[in-house]
């Protein structure tokens, strides 16, 4: 038997004829009209072969598997596209705020910088093209607007809504002796006991232009502005005592308003539930802060979720959005002691308590920032299950031992779990 050797070409039809097989002529050695010929057959009848071998073999699945994962993810970030090219729509004011109010609100101030009569280091950003995107506005106790300023969130902040409404400093004085008025408000507010000798370095703190402007004294613009400022408790809280850890920082100022960072309001969620044991951590970490600070620890008689916020350069902690009811140990104990009382209740300055003595006059404080907390914060997570395997529970719930005991071991407790707090 005759065995006939078989090219490729032969098994896909790519010869003339049954003598060109026999011949055993392939498209290689074709020339002209018959090469074109060949080429042409071979697009025709190999392309069916050609999909057969990249559908059955490994490499041809793998390559079409390469191909459907690109087209996917194509289409992923054709449509991811689409959904950010409407995020400037999240710009959209705060559904029934008063828009009229607040540009009101901004054009007085812008009106009065113009002028030359207020003056701040946020001024010339805010007013150079009053081309505000208002986000929100709220006029209550104070005063806070909102705006979009170049993608970021602006937050200007005051205790009234106009210049004029703030009184004036006065022009007749000599720049030391205004130095030392603003001591004394200092102190009065924190009793901390500033001296006057260091007054330079805290009205650079107060009015940072001065750092810039050695030698130089403050304008009538200037004074009006820090004065009015300085009206005003949670400025001095916020400029003066960054070094709570625990309150926003001041970006700027502007006459009578102050810039302080956009935080992440927390509001507290059924769904937060999941995670109450990391906004357990957070709310020991603000704790552990108020009790740390300087000499004596600050005073919070404000406590509820609704005034904590979220910073991303403060970890393991919340920040306190609103400071007007922070003190100092000394400045709450002034507002408390000796305050004429008939009870208990008169005793009260938010959270923070007091007793009524037999002289009917109020006592200094006598409840604690911790039992605040447990009660306001931690039991609205927890409810009264606790374990001892939990210390921060423990310092809440374990009515066993009295409050500087629970006091005393939570302090250790925070030096282990919170020394970077």
């Amino acid at each position: 038997m005759e065995i006939v050797p078989m090219h490729y070409g032969a098994q896909v039809g790519i010869y003339g004829d049954e003598g060109d097989e026999a011949n055993g002529l392939t498209t290689t050695e074709w020339t002209g009209s018959e090469s074109d010929e060949c080429f042409e057959r071979c697009e025709e009848e190999c392309g069916g072969e050609a999909w057969r071998i990249a559908c059955f073999s490994r490499v041809g699945r793998l390559a079409i598997g390469l191909l459907v994962m690109l087209l996917v993810y194509l289409i992923v970030a054709a449509f991811s596209n689409a959904r950010g090219a409407k995020l400037p729509e999240t710009n959209e004011p705060r559904q029934g705020i008063n828009l009229t109010r607040a540009k009101q609100v901004l054009d007085g101030l812008c009106n009065a910088y113009d002028e030359g009569i207020l003056s701040g280091d946020s001024c010339n950003r805010l007013c150079y093209q009053r081309d505000w995107t208002i986000t929100d506005y709220y006029e209550g106790n104070k005063v806070v607007v909102m705006i979009k300023d170049g993608g970021q969130t602006s937050v200007f902040k005051s205790s009234k809504p106009f210049f004029h409404m703030f009184e004036d400093p006065g022009t007749q004085i000599s720049d030391e002796k205004f130095s030392n008025k603003v001591v004394d408000v200092v102190n009065e507010e924190l009793r901390l006991g500033w001296p006057r000798h260091y007054s330079r370095h805290l009205m650079e703190t107060l009015w940072p232009t001065l750092l810039r402007t050695r030698g130089e004294g403050m304008s009538a613009a200037d004074r009006k502005s820090l004065w009015a400022l300085l009206s005003q408790p949670e400025f001095i809280l916020f400029r003066v005592l960054p070094l709570t850890r625990v309150t926003p920082k001041i970006v700027g100022t502007c006459g009578h308003m102050y810039q302080t960072e956009s935080l992440v309001a927390f509001r507290m969620k059924g769904y937060y539930m999941n995670l109450k044991g990391k906004i357990l951590v957070h709310v020991m970490g603000t704790l552990k802060l108020l009790y740390e600070f300087l000499n004596e620890p600050l005073q919070w008689c404000d406590v509820r979720f609704d005034n904590l916020g979220l910073s991303a350069d403060y970890p393991k902690r919340f920040v306190l959005m609103d400071g007007d009811m922070v003190y100092t140990e000394s400045r709450l104990n002034s507002l408390l002691k000796g305050r004429p009382c008939e009870s208990d209740k008169d005793c009260r300055l938010g959270d923070c308590t007091a007793r009524c003595t037999a002289d009917l006059v109020c006592s200094g404080r006598s409840n604690q920032n911790l039992e605040v907390f447990c009660e306001k914060l931690v039991n609205k997570l927890f409810g009264n299950t606790w374990t001892k395997n939990n210390k921060y529970l423990t310092a809440c719930h374990d009515t066993g031992t009295n409050i500087t005991q629970r006091l005393n071991e939570l302090r250790l407790t925070w030096s282990w779990n919170l020394p970077d707090v």
